[in-house]
């Protein structure tokens, strides 16, 4: 059922006027469906309402006639909820009460902003007092009228003491909404080393923890020219077993379950870091191991292997110590130097002329290359010592296996602790079966 708020019968005209609006000139047969009621005044509302309530009655009765139905309860509807939320809020309106405030008038002084006070020093409020409303507030408002257009109906500025106000306003800082903090993708690090060393190397796979190698210690056969019927020369050789253990280099750091299952990027990285630690490390130990164990034995720190002096310049010694090793039957395939060394190399310049005698196009330096040789600059090897050699003919780094990275909470109380061991090793040896196919510079 419609709500039946809408009771006042309209006129005959009224209601022809209301079947015009709501289904045309031609008969509500005929009109279309959708009809805005929103338009209609309250007694169209209620004839169209009465209407459509006589169709549906009827035997003759549509779904459209039912679709206007709808339309129609829901425009009385609104209408309805409009009049019930306009007459609360008017109720509530009549309940609320007006209080004027005025300054110090229960003792018969008058207000600070007493326009006859203006100019004057303002008399300070006593808190205490109760706040009343002057009897003679009209004269008053009437004064103050008359002297502003006496004025010239020119406002003056005062400032209002209001005994409860409160400033509202709050200061917007970086306190009170702080920024958000910007990251940079990825991770800032320290640059790394050029690892080029072992790479001068042979490598090879070890199948066991020992790797042993024999070293003929005799010198070349005696061959020579008899005559016939003379004896020939016997030729002598000796043999040595030489035999080390492989050395595990590793590195581990902790981190909590938490961070490597929620930050595969971090996971990542410390991977990363710590396989460049263990290689970082077998390139100082090719070259500078002493061999007590569990270090290895660098090739610098190996016996047997030759010696060439720089003082004539490290270019200079560079191309003897090639000589050297030609000489004992090796061709040398590298050299290695400390960055400030092969600065010096490249920057050796006639004393007379000032020309780079290294190079007169200094653009056309595309790889170091000194002699024909490739040079590896690292700090792996100190400064003022470097190193020619036949690296891959001379000796031979024995790895098993690669570098392995490892990760477990088998540690102490780790497991209940959700701490877990991020682990990097490798297991390596050097061995060096030609002392004389490297040989060291030095300035002594």
């Amino acid at each position: 059922m419609f709500p039946s708020t809408l009771s006042v019968r309209p006129t005959d005209a009224e209601i022809q006027f209301a079947r015009i609006r709501a289904f045309g000139a031609t008969g509500y047969r005929t009109a279309p469906t959708q009809v805005d009621y929103t338009q209609f005044t309250d007694a169209e509302l209620r004839q169209a309402r009465d209407d459509v309530l006589s169709t549906l009655e009827g035997e003759n009765a549509t779904e459209e006639d039912a679709t206007r139905a709808d339309q129609i309860g829901a425009e009385i509807e609104r209408r309805n909820a409009v009049t019930e939320s306009t007459n609360a809020r008017r109720q509530r309106l009549a309940q609320l009460q007006v209080t004027e405030r005025w300054t110090n008038q229960g003792n018969g002084q008058r207000s600070s902003t007493d326009p006859e006070r203006r100019g004057q020093r303002p008399v300070e409020d006593d808190p205490s007092e109760e706040l009343a409303v002057p009897r003679d507030w009209r004269a008053q408002l009437a004064r103050g009228a008359e002297q502003y257009r006496e004025r010239g109906m020119t406002g003056s500025a005062e400032v209002l003491r209001l005994p409860n106000a409160t400033d509202l306003r709050t200061l917007v800082t970086t306190t009170t909404f702080p920024n958000e903090k910007q990251r940079l993708p990825g991770i800032i690090h320290a640059p790394d080393m050029v690892l080029r060393v072992a790479d001068l190397l042979d490598q090879q796979t070890a199948t066991s923890m020992t790797v042993e190698w024999v070293i003929d210690n005799s010198a070349a056969p005696p061959a020579v020219e008899v005559t016939e019927g003379s004896a020939k020369p016997e030729a002598a050789m000796s043999f040595t077993v030489a035999s080390a253990s492989l050395a595990t280099i590793a590195v581990w750091i902790p981190l909590t379950r938490q961070s490597a299952e929620d930050n595969a990027q971090l996971t990542g990285y410390i991977q990363g870091r710590l396989s460049y630690a263990v290689e970082k490390r077998i390139d100082a130990q090719v070259l500078n191991g002493d061999g007590a164990a569990p270090n290895m034995r660098g090739i610098l720190n190996t016996a047997g292997i030759q010696k060439q002096l720089t003082t004539a310049g490290m270019l200079i010694a560079i191309r003897k110590a090639i000589t050297k090793a030609q000489i004992t039957g090796y061709t040398p395939s590298g050299v290695v130097l400390h960055p400030t060394d092969w600065e010096g190399v490249e920057l050796t310049q006639d004393s007379t002329t000032g020309t780079f005698l290294f190079t007169k196009d200094p653009a056309s330096l595309a790889a170091p290359r000194v002699w024909g040789l490739p040079v590896v600059p690292t700090t792996a090897i100190a400064a003022g010592v470097g190193l020619v050699g036949a690296f891959k003919e001379g000796a031979t780094l024995w790895r098993k296996p690669g570098v392995r990275i490892l990760m477990s909470d088998s540690h102490i109380d780790n497991f209940i602790k959700n701490i877990l061991v991020l682990l990097a090793e490798t297991r390596s040896q050097l061995a060096v079966y030609a002392p004389p196919a490297f040989i060291q510079l030095s300035a002594t």
